[in-house]
């Protein structure tokens, strides 16, 4: 009996004296974190990373410090309740994002027009040079054959040969005559392309004409370097290089370089009369021109990516 009473004292003073399980203090904490008395780091406002395009295009576009302001008004503005200022800075980017995405639209239809017109001018000339080289292979084949034939038929006779000598050495003439006409109709023809733009004019340092000249902040863009790229080279530097190492243009500022140079920026005023192969390499830098201008809109929608992530970063 004695010693039951004191077993017993024995487990009072333990439950008295000894901490609580350390599940009981885990508990205890999960139970405040739901209810809300204390919040996890985890929930700690971050702000949204800018991917370097987007910080270029909200810099390009005047907008840096619009996106900067709303970045900060959404880290301190009530979870859930907008404020007129987050609304009006909100309305104000949209409404820059949606000029500069109309800007890059225009001059992208303009360098379609151009390279639609370019096609339809490069179709024709191909369609007529096709034409008349299958006329002097035909041409060709009838002199070349007609008259070998008819050549060596009279040399059978012995008072016919010299005629047939004659014959054969007059075909071959025409046919080596054909066969040089044959090596120039592959250059096809010449034609100018009338009134259309060109937006290589003021790429390549020539005064644009006919809705060939760039928004001012899509000119800074292609003026700019690319960030988070090597080097320290501007787009529209990159793209004269690619054209000189791929022969599109002369390495050396010769007379002939500055030429071609004329010949790919001809517009309204110079109405100059190109080639098919002139005509390939515009139609080929004009795409290069498009492709890198339709990045923009890329930046810009990374930019509204993020804009759009400041609204919902404390929900």
């Amino acid at each position: 009996m004695r010693f039951t009473r004191l077993l017993a004292r024995s487990l009072v003073l333990t439950l008295l004296f000894v901490p609580a399980p350390i599940y009981a203090q885990t508990s205890l904490l999960e139970t405040a974190v739901h209810v809300g008395l204390c919040k996890p780091a985890e929930s700690a406002v971050q702000r949204p990373a800018l991917s370097p395009g987007a910080q270029e295009a909200a810099k390009v576009f005047g907008i840096a410090d619009l996106v900067e302001r709303l970045n900060l008004l959404s880290e301190t503005q009530p979870q859930g309740t907008p404020t007129l200022e987050s609304l009006a800075l909100r309305q104000e980017i949209t409404e820059a994002v949606v000029t500069a995405t109309l800007e890059v639209d225009g001059v992208l239809a303009e360098i379609d027009s151009e390279l639609a017109q370019i096609n339809a001018i490069r179709a024709e000339l191909e369609s007529r040079r096709d034409h008349a080289i299958n006329l002097n292979t035909i041409a060709n084949i009838v002199a070349g054959g007609v008259s070998g034939v008819v050549g060596t038929a009279l040399q059978f006779k012995s008072n016919t040969a010299n005629t047939g000598n004659a014959i054969g050495v007059a075909g071959a003439g025409v046919s080596t005559i054909l066969s040089f006409i044959g090596l120039r109709q592959q250059h096809g023809g010449k034609r100018a392309l009338g009134v259309a733009p060109n937006l290589l004019a003021k790429v390549l340092d020539r005064k644009p004409e006919f809705h060939s000249d760039y928004p001012e902040e899509i000119w800074t863009y292609l003026n700019d370097v690319p960030p988070a790229e090597q080097g320290s080279e501007t787009r529209r530097a990159r793209l004269i290089k690619r054209w000189t190492e791929v022969g599109r243009l002369e390495a050396a500022s010769s007379p002939k370089s500055q030429h071609k140079i004329d010949l790919l920026t001809s517009s309204v005023s110079q109405q100059r009369s190109l080639s098919i192969d002139v005509l390939v390499d515009r139609a080929a830098m004009l795409a290069d021109v498009r492709a890198q201008v339709s990045l923009i809109n890329r930046d810009l929608s990374k930019l509204m990516q993020a804009v759009k992530s400041m609204r919902r970063q404390k929900a």
